[in-house]
């Protein structure tokens, strides 16, 4: 069993860990739009034994904890693993992306930057209008909901998938490895996710002898490898191909 931060891999599934932790809370506080909010809100308070900043965080952070534990949020929480992991099987079916084929099953390589794309959308169309969060400071909520597929990404990577290892997906397929470096888009845009993929395998219901299993591992290395040799430009083309095809 693997644990990091909101979610972890247990059993080859994404799941939510139950509550939130603080860390990337204190590690927002630090940035720019962190210190902002600190700032904006230590204002607002007139007197503190503590001093105002300090008062202001921790009212930030009970404000966003109490939130986090409401029944409602909890369950569209925990819901995010899965819907995570759909992002990923859905994107499977882009014909644009590359893949290959082990013992007649599909394996698709899916730029990280696509599925943080396309999840982090989800999130904010399915929580941003839950009253517990609708009630919460706007850059608090802004960081809450990005947080969450940060999350659920350094989840997935901590557990090291792997054609033994896998992570499993919607509709048979699983996550069976992950590469980071790899750059996709700008990195102005890109973000913690923007660089890297995910190697995304249809696993027969039986699953795979010790030959196709090798035989896929190979397969994602050499997949991996020639991705790695294109061009920053042509990997740019790739998706806009993809993004172009899918609207």
């Amino acid at each position: 069993m693997q644990r990091v931060g909101w979610f972890r891999v247990i059993r080859g599934r994404l799941e939510y860990c139950g509550r939130i932790t603080r860390t990337s809370f204190v590690k927002w506080c630090a940035t720019n739009g962190g210190d902002e909010t600190v700032a904006r809100v230590a204002r607002g308070i007139r007197f503190s034994l503590l001093g105002r900043s300090r008062s202001a965080r921790r009212h930030l952070w009970r404000a966003l904890d109490a939130a986090s534990r409401n029944d409602a949020v909890a369950a569209a929480i925990g819901a995010e693993a899965s819907c995570y992991m759909d992002a990923l099987a859905s994107l499977c079916y882009a014909d644009a992306l590359p893949r290959a084929h082990v013992a007649l099953h599909r394996l698709v390589l899916v730029p990280r930057a696509m599925v943080a794309g396309r999840a982090q959308a989800g999130v904010c169309e399915r929580l941003s209008r839950l009253p517990a969060l609708a009630g919460l400071d706007e850059t608090l909520r802004r960081f809450f909901l990005d947080q969450l597929v940060i999350e659920i990404d350094a989840a997935l990577w901590s557990a090291s998938p792997s054609p033994q290892r896998s992570v499993a997906a919607a509709d048979g397929w699983a996550c069976v490895g992950i590469r980071r470096g790899t750059v996709w888009m700008d990195a102005l845009w890109a973000g913690p996710d923007g660089t890297g993929h995910v190697f995304m395998f249809e696993f027969p219901r039986e699953g795979l002898g010790r030959r196709d299993r090798k035989a896929l591992e190979a397969a994602i290395e050499q997949m991996g490898a020639a991705v790695s040799s294109l061009s920053r430009a042509d990997r740019v083309a790739m998706l806009r191909t993809v993004s172009l095809r899918r609207r």
